[in-house]
């Protein structure tokens, strides 16, 4: 076959860019048009990819949501200071305001014992049993906010040390150390899917290129006679091209669609559930910009698997 190519004759090479580029277009709808001959076939293909990419994408937006979840708790590490049941208000309150003008603290908030002691009868059940007790046993609370700058852990370790320095403050409590481990969390989930993108994305690439690579089995009589009238590979390869941009294309755009609705389907019950503990929160949809970045890794999914299987293909037949 290379041989008897090699005797024609090419005519010479002048370049159109109005010629080129309509030959594009044609082939872009061309091999769009094509697919309407098997619709099922094309169909199932698209099913497939998208299910495969919904998967990571839905994921994403599960750590998305979970992180927005976060963000809405009070993300400020506070520190209850719980006084020295001798430490008397006007000397609690005198240590509120020396803590207010700390270089490291944005805010202190000062519970007396008394206003606890109250908000403990009113909510806990015991009322009845609180009314026996002859002495107040909880202690003087302060509540403190560190600056917003303090937020990596040694930072926080230096003001935690130097509080522990006052006489007065017999226990500290930090209260967010397991929102830190939440995020901790949610970081080596980030890096599992991204695994499991790069898994799944392999697994697009394969089903792209076997699907083409059937396709080109089924039109490889085409393929020899436009090979013998002078053919270049690029030509060949064009209408492949395209049809795996359109695999792609289709897939990446139903797999966003799929996320959407999934998260739609159960936004209804969680916004129920957030209603119940006095929260605003609702589920956040793919974005635009992450849907289109999305569509884009498929679209390149599908050039790539094609641009594999036919150039494959054609170095096999030039051999």
């Amino acid at each position: 076959m290379a041989r008897r190519r090699s005797h024609i004759k090419r005519p010479a090479n002048l370049f159109n860019l109005r010629a080129y580029l309509l030959i594009h277009l044609h082939t872009f709808f061309a091999s769009l048009g094509r697919f309407s001959r098997a619709p099922f076939n094309f169909m199932m293909t698209v099913s497939v990819i998208a299910i495969t990419l919904s998967l990571p994408s839905g994921l994403l937006v599960s750590i998305n949501n979970l992180q927005t979840l976060s963000g809405q708790i009070d993300l400020n590490n506070n520190i209850s200071l719980f006084l020295n049941q001798s430490v008397s208000l006007e000397k609690a309150r005198e240590l509120t305001e020396s803590l207010d003008g700390h270089d490291k603290i944005a805010k202190s908030i000062l519970i007396d014992k008394q206003s606890a002691l109250e908000e403990f009868r009113q909510y806990s059940g015991f009322g009845s049993a609180i009314g026996t007790l002859t002495n107040n046993p909880l202690p003087h609370v302060i509540q403190i906010t560190p600056l917003a700058a303090l937020k990596d852990q040694a930072s926080l370790e230096s003001l935690i040390s130097e509080l522990k320095q006052e006489p007065n403050i017999q226990q500290l409590q930090m209260d967010m150390g397991w929102l830190n481990r939440l995020n901790g969390i949610l970081d080596i989930a980030q890096r599992g899917v991204s695994i499991i993108t790069l898994l799944l994305g392999f697994a697009v690439l394969l089903i792209v290129s076997n699907t083409i690579r059937l396709e080109l089995q089924n039109r490889r009589d085409e393929i020899d006679i436009t090979r013998l009238v002078g053919a270049t590979s690029a030509f060949i390869m064009r209408p492949f091209i395209y049809s795996g941009f359109w695999y792609g294309f289709l897939g990446g755009v139903f797999a966003c669609l799929l996320v959407n609705v999934s998260v739609g389907l159960i936004d209804g019950p969680t916004s129920s559930l957030a209603t119940l503990y006095d929260s605003s929160f609702s589920l956040v949809f793919m974005s635009l910009k992450h849907a289109l970045l999305w569509v884009l890794f498929s679209i390149l999914l599908g050039i790539a698997g094609s641009w594999i299987v036919v150039g494959r293909y054609l170095s096999e037949l030039e051999n």
